[in-house]
């Protein structure tokens, strides 16, 4: 191809065989023709797009923009989200064959869920397996506890699995032969869907326990809160209370559930504060409050908690000195305020 200077000195040497004003007036022209050809060329190459070595150019969104993350594009999450739908057809079967007729709440959808927080939702649910487990006299096995680590698509896998052993160990030993067949998941899994049917599982499968939760069973979890933050304390050099509050007033759940929600909210910022990527607040409806919310926020404030264990790399195990017995709301009241508390000096001192 000519050059574009090329092509201009041709063109102004056939100009000066044309005679005198002819020749300038078409030269004029000639000039500022090239000249807007220059420009759009220079135009032209500023704004066409460069490739990238991958040859795509990736732009992450905000957190802020994010409603229902996706899960790990795997064969593992499309096995879990199966899992976790065919775990609610399971415990269905349960509640026909054995009488169970109450009208549990639906779980509301909590967005921007973490493998995290859908491995400890399976622990609550094969916690109250085991439960109905041993009201029916069926052998229970060894429960899992927070792991140590951050757990991967594998352990969420093989968490609900074991939902599903536990499960079918209750049919067999009441000889309830109606199967249920595989779920199928259409599209692509999320994770906040997942975490949704194990967590309407865990409703599901109150009615099947026999008694409803209490403070006590919540206690036990706040008691293993406060002895994880002990360990980051440890790990960040900050010395923390352990005597709860005294509270003299009567409490109510829903005072309960209000301080474990303000603990969540507290955690969240704490995760802010060490450089992690911090989690969503749950969006909760706080109308008819019951032991079982404040048992699910329970699960979720040790959850955000182990990730900050994790993000530190604290990797001691919780161990309780004997199991907490205590079912009195005044004295769960009083620990989710010793939390709150424990919180705030671990802001300050992550802060300095």
């Amino acid at each position: 191809m000519i050059s574009l200077k090329k092509a201009q000195r041709r063109l102004f040497t056939g100009l000066v065989r044309l005679r005198g004003g002819e020749a300038s007036a078409l030269g004029m022209r000639v000039r500022a023709w090239s000249r807007a050809c220059a420009v759009a060329i220079i135009v032209f190459c500023v704004a066409a797009p460069v490739p990238s070595e991958a040859g795509t150019i990736d732009v992450p969104m905000r957190r802020g923009q994010a409603t229902t993350p996706a899960a790990a594009p795997d064969s593992t999450w499309g096995e879990i989200a199966s899992a976790a739908a065919t775990v609610m057809g399971e415990i269905e079967v349960l509640r026909v064959e054995l009488g169970v007729g109450d009208e549990p709440p639906e779980a509301e959808l909590q967005l921007d869920r973490l493998p995290a927080h859908v491995y400890v939702k399976s622990l609550e649910v094969m916690a109250k397996v085991g439960a109905v487990q041993r009201r029916f006299g069926v052998p229970t096995g060894s429960s899992r506890e927070i792991p140590l680590t951050e757990p991967s698509a594998v352990d969420v896998l093989a968490s609900v699995t074991e939902i599903f052993d536990g499960i079918r160990a209750i049919k067999t030993q009441m000889i309830i032969e109606t199967e249920v067949d595989q779920a199928v998941v259409s599209g692509f899994p999320t994770l906040a869907g997942v975490y949704k049917n194990l967590a309407d599982s865990s409703y599901l499968l109150d009615g099947l326990i026999g008694y409803p939760l209490n403070s006590g069973d919540v206690y036990g979890n706040t008691s293993a809160i406060v002895e994880e933050l002990s360990l980051i304390g440890t790990k960040l050099q900050v010395v923390l209370d352990t005597e709860s509050p005294a509270v003299d007033a009567p409490k109510r759940t829903i005072d309960i559930a209000q301080q474990l929600l303000r603990a969540i909210y507290k955690t969240v910022s704490l995760q802010g504060r060490l450089g992690m990527e911090a989690s969503m607040v749950p969006t909760l409806t706080m109308v008819r409050v019951t032991p079982t919310e404040t048992y699910d926020l329970a699960g979720l404030l040790w959850t955000e908690v182990a990730r900050i264990k994790w993000h530190l790399g604290v990797n001691v195990p919780v161990v309780l000195d004997q199991p907490p017995t205590r079912n009195d709301r005044a004295d769960l009241f009083a620990q989710t305020l010793l939390i709150i508390r424990n919180l705030d000096q671990l802001t300050a001192g992550a802060g300095n």
